[in-house]
């Protein structure tokens, strides 16, 4: 049976949520890791593997026609200076829509899910969203920097 903290609780975090979606906003909750859920785990290339198919994957969209790749072509564009800091660390749409100062690499594929592709965040014990959180920051993030670096040669 609910205790009344709960059914308090459940209300607070309910209508925080329903009023970010009404003014077109980004609750953190939807995009901060539950307490007490894990993440699935795979062998790292499963991961990296999996990973590299969905970034791809137009379907992962509401519209079925955008994918990570559509903004991130080439693995750098619409990057800014923070994507060379390890996760978390600041990103200016999380912060602007979620009111969030730093976010996780994690957070960050839920936020895309939610604002660009404009669908329902994925599972937090999902395997689609610890390989897109592994290649994000072990493939995506790696050849950001390394794109940035041989532009400062």
């Amino acid at each position: 049976m609910l205790n009344q903290w709960s059914i308090y609780t459940t209300l607070i975090l309910l209508i925080t949520t329903q009023t970010a979606a009404l003014a077109g906003g980004i609750s953190s909750d939807q995009i901060t890791r539950p307490q007490g859920t894990a993440a699935a785990t795979a062998s790292n290339d499963e991961l990296l593997k999996m990973g590299e198919q969905l970034w791809q994957n137009p379907s992962l969209s509401k519209n079925g026609k955008t994918s990570c790749a559509s903004c991130h072509k080439g693995n750098t564009r619409m990057f800014k200076k923070s994507f060379l800091e390890p996760y978390p660390h600041y990103v200016k749409m999380p912060s602007k829509k979620a009111k969030m100062e730093t976010i996780t690499a994690e957070g960050m594929v839920q936020f895309c899910m939610l604002a660009p592709m404009k669908a329902d965040t994925l599972a937090w014990d999902s395997i689609e969203l610890a390989a897109l959180t592994a290649y994000t920051e072990q493939v995506v993030q790696r050849a950001y920097r390394e794109k940035q670096a041989e532009n400062i040669k």
